[in-house]
């Protein structure tokens, strides 16, 4: 597992969807305990009463000391150690915290441990989008259905107190991206022996909001390039994606490289297979969720201190080869 597992909030329930749109918008009473009890894009400020969630103080918002971007990041908490291990062995006693998913594993392979270590509240964004944020969570709301938002403008964070499921799922849909960026993933298919075949890409992603001429309806401009292995690499794909896309299907095209032709793809929502995942994945499934949310219930349950990885300062050391992080069944 990744460094620093922390308790967290997991959604709950509503009676509802009636209304939504009545629901959403703040008002200045709400407003005003953003950056007081609340944070500013709306969390728990305080910590929990048992102490093993922090207090949010600003977040990290300095570069480490020793950080050389050439270098990739460095981790400010490399000094400590896990405060416990949560195995096979010792995981009912933990039982409460954990994930369905992290249950089962743990289970199914002996090897597989999780490394708890102390809590940290690293999140902070510029001052910047925190007053957008204020502003906007005066007006924004969902458009009919829920498929969409209405004025919105570019807030990262349209419904800082979610008063329905939908309203928290657009708060991760439209989170804060820095206006955009490049990233180069690699995703590996395991086989049961260990063995697997890197796929290397590289993805660019530009958010309507950051551009001064963007076509109306949309969220964020998606451009994917596969690099390797030669059984795949020149394929690419473009995608528009719709703010609401209840009126406007996602706009996608996809460049074969073997046929030398660009075709729509209208395939790439929803849960269709990411073509080089076997299967194991889905389009809805990549970044945690993306797409249209129409096809789903959503429903809000509780909040819930759950175990849960928060970051990957251990796993994002370019020292690292591949080797030493895939396993036959889990990640190193």
């Amino acid at each position: 597992m990744s460094k620093n597992l922390f308790s967290a909030a997991v959604l709950g329930t509503v009676v509802s969807f009636v209304s939504a749109n009545a629901l959403a918008k703040l008002d200045a009473n709400e407003i005003a305990r953003l950056g007081q009890d609340l944070t500013p894009v709306g969390a728990e400020k305080a910590g929990n009463a048992s102490g093993t969630i922090p207090a949010w103080d600003g977040g990290l918002t300095q570069a480490p000391a020793g950080y050389d971007p050439s270098k990739g990041y460095v981790d400010p908490f490399a000094s400590e150690q896990p405060l416990y291990t949560i195995t096979a062995a010792n995981m009912a006693q933990y039982a409460d915290q954990l994930s369905v998913g992290h249950k089962a594993m743990l289970e199914k392979y002996p090897s597989f441990k999780m490394p708890v270590y102390p809590s940290h509240r690293t999140a902070g964004l510029p001052q910047a989008e925190y007053e957008l944020i204020r502003q906007e969570a005066a007006t924004v709301e969902l458009a009919s259905g829920g498929n969409g938002l209405v004025n919105y403008q570019k807030t990262t964070v349209p419904f800082p107190i979610p008063k329905s499921a939908l309203e928290a799922m657009w708060n991760h849909l439209v989170r804060y991206r820095a206006g955009g960026f490049t990233d180069y993933p690699t995703e590996m298919v395991v086989q049961a022996n260990g063995a697997f075949t890197p796929v290397r890409r590289i993805r660019q992603v530009v958010m309507a909001s950051a551009m001064p001429n963007a076509e109306p309806n949309r969220l964020f401009y998606f451009k994917n390039n596969v690099l390797s292995p030669d059984s795949v690499s020149g394929t690419q794909t473009l995608i528009h994606e719709p703010l609401d896309q209840a009126k406007e299907s996602r706009l996608a095209w996809q460049y074969n490289p073997g046929q030398r032709r660009v075709l729509r793809a209208p395939e790439l929502s929803y849960d269709t297979p990411v073509g080089t995942s076997d299967g194991l994945r889905t389009n809805d499934s990549v970044d945690m969720f993306n797409g249209a949310p129409d096809k789903y219930d959503w429903k809000l349950i509780s909040k819930k201190e759950m175990l849960m990885p928060y970051n990957t300062y251990k796993l994002a050391d370019t020292s690292l080869k591949y080797e030493q992080i895939i396993q036959a069944n889990h990640l190193n």
